[in-house]
């Protein structure tokens, strides 16, 4: 399916100036084949001719290739990491005045960089001790960000929260819930490509360094080359010292770079060894 598929890729980029060259081609041959399948189309020739006359079809195929699911708490064993250590760590070496960044990079309908709000409130909540804090959580799928900054989530999207945190950071409307103020005041949600050449960060943080990068399920879909640019922007994003947390399809990738080294082992979970340059 290869030579087809390049094909395809080419129809789209000259015809639609839908460019999907970046992304891996075993993920595109599912999202293409599925498409084909729907669309009662049986061979990559026809699917070309089909694309060629249908802006419908091409604006699916777009949404197709924006991944954008995504769960409260998703990895279970990561979040443990940073409730226990990571985030109590962050805050007993950070005086009161100072700001504590995070970037949650590909951010979605927005449950990652909530989940993240969630525990520092319940730190704080522990600790006499308070810190001003700033999630900028970015995508480049603009109705996953719309529902992100409405924070309304169905019931069933909140299974995986503790009892105690959906009583105190959401409110019930029927069989939807929404997200407190008390998160949302700290949540910012951006558009923001992270192929972006003319960017390092997003425009939204001022200046970058984050204490604190999460990108995960996210860079696999890529191909090596833009994998890389990717890893380099999150790592070259980071405070000095910082943690990077990816997804564990990922580990790989993020292991190919010096900066970084893993600091709970197999978890995703990365400190920076110097500040990048």
């Amino acid at each position: 399916m290869k030579h087809g598929l390049n094909e395809t890729i080419q129809v789209l980029a000259k015809k639609h100036g839908l460019d999907l060259s970046m992304y891996n081609e075993q993920f595109l041959e599912q999202i293409v084949e599925k498409r084909m399948m729907l669309s009662h189309v049986h061979d990559l020739l026809e699917y070309q001719r089909y694309i060629s006359g249908n802006q419908d079809e091409v604006d699916t195929l777009r949404r197709s290739v924006n991944i954008t699911h995504t769960e409260f708490f998703r990895n279970t064993l990561t979040f443990a990491h940073l409730e226990q250590w990571i985030l109590p760590s962050l805050f007993e070496k950070r005086q009161e005045a100072n700001e504590l960044r995070i970037w949650s990079a590909g951010c979605s309908s927005g449950q990652e960089a909530y989940s993240i709000a969630i525990l520092i409130e319940n730190l704080q909540a522990r600790n006499s001790k308070h810190l001003r804090y700033r999630i900028i959580a970015t995508d480049i799928v603009e109705s996953a960000l719309a529902q992100a900054v409405e924070g309304i989530y169905r019931e069933s999207e909140v299974q995986r929260l503790r009892l105690h945190d959906v009583h105190t950071f959401f409110t019930g409307k029927g069989d939807m819930y929404e997200v407190s103020d008390t998160l949302k005041q700290h949540v910012w949600f951006h558009t923001y490509d992270l192929l972006d050449n003319e960017s390092a960060y997003p425009h939204e943080s001022i200046f970058g360094n984050f204490d604190l990068v999460v990108c995960s399920n996210l860079l696999f879909y890529y191909k090596p080359e833009f994998r890389h640019g990717i890893m380099r922007k999150l790592i070259n994003s980071m405070n000095p010292n910082g943690f990077l947390i990816t997804g564990e399809a990922e580990r790989q990738s993020t292991e190919l770079f010096s900066e970084v080294y893993a600091v709970v082992p197999p978890s995703p979970i990365y400190r920076l060894r110097r500040n990048v340059q």
